[in-house]
């Protein structure tokens, strides 16, 4: 596939754009459309004003986006209720090193976080087979749901927040031609998460329409029960972890901390991501490796427990679909 008609450029959607705290916020004007996408770069701007607030919880910068759901005019949604915690780790393995954010602290001041929005996917040999014809569309929808400054420190006080956005997007000049333009789009969804102590599988989606590239498993301790990635990740929740269905397992247990080390080594990482594995069955580099559930009647994440302390696991699905007409 030829792209070369014109140059890759960024291109601003907005800056400095407020955001409501504990709230959803919906932003479905001043897209550029009619050329194709790369991906988006969104930045969270947090401005914390404190003088009794204390105890800064962990990756609390993360824990403050939600959800954030991007969807097309034609009912295609490319991200589906996805927290900050994935949608950030997704990016590292795909760009191999993390992206710029401030740790949040209880000591007042501005911290930020910058998200890739990936539509073309790194990973595979052929990236752009998943880039967004944005002329097939009459608007794009981006919803961002903020949480509030009780998920940055655990103890308040005086504390308050003020959040802006900025958003990039990175596209290809010019109109893509019809011969050369995708016939699927890319989608990131996240399953029910569940407590390992009840539980030991997750059930992925069956559709004969969605093939699934990858699986980023989650497995935290304190979590809230039912809301995902929430907690502290842990590399003891889970012993081994394979994917199982009713013909056979599509990938044998192995062990958490194998497969978590293994990970950092295919994805090029500066060091392992704590509480966190990649099943992914695309690792030839081709999507014709995805995987569809739909001819299974069994099709699931499955493992070994090992030492629980209000564990929860979570999933963060990463598949495509074809285009809707």
């Amino acid at each position: 596939m030829s792209l070369s008609r014109g140059n890759t450029e960024l291109v601003n959607v907005f800056t400095g754009k407020a955001l409501n705290n504990g709230a959803l916020n919906s932003i479905n004007e001043g897209f550029p459309l009619g050329e194709a996408w790369l991906r988006l770069i969104l930045r969270l701007n947090i401005v914390l004003t404190n003088t009794t607030g204390t105890t800064a919880i962990s990756e609390g910068e993360l824990n403050l986006l939600k959800a954030l759901t991007l969807r097309t005019s034609l009912g295609e949604i490319l991200y589906n209720a996805v927290p900050g915690r994935p949608l950030y780790r997704l990016d590292e393995i795909k760009s191999g090193t993390p992206a710029v954010k401030d740790a949040i602290s209880a000591t007042a001041g501005t911290f930020r976080v910058q998200y890739n929005l990936w539509h073309v996917d790194p990973l595979l040999i052929r990236p752009e087979d998943f880039l967004l014809n944005s002329i097939r569309y009459n608007r794009i929808q981006l919803d961002l749901l903020m949480g509030t400054v009780a998920d940055l420190l655990g103890t308040v006080g005086d504390s308050a927040i003020t959040v802006t956005a900025d958003l990039y997007i990175e596209r290809i000049r010019g109109i893509l031609p019809k011969e050369v333009g995708p016939v699927e789009y890319s989608e990131i969804s996240i399953p029910s998460p569940v407590n390992p102590a009840s539980q030991q599988y997750i059930d992925i989606e069956r559709s004969n329409d969605l093939a699934i590239k990858r699986l980023m498993i989650f497995a935290q301790n304190s979590a809230t029960s039912g809301t995902p990635f929430t907690g502290t990740p842990a590399d003891t929740i889970i012993d081994k972890i394979g994917f199982d269905t009713d013909r056979g397992e599509l990938f044998n247990k192995v062990f958490w901390r194998m497969l978590n080390s293994q990970n950092k080594l295919d994805y090029k990482l500066a060091s392992p991501q704590t509480g966190i594995t990649v099943i992914d069955f695309c690792k030839d580099g081709s999507k014709m490796s995805a995987v569809s559930g739909g001819g299974f009647a069994r099709f699931r994440i499955f493992w070994d427990n090992g030492t629980l302390s209000t564990s929860q696991i979570s999933v963060a699905l990463e598949g495509f679909r074809p285009l809707k007409k």
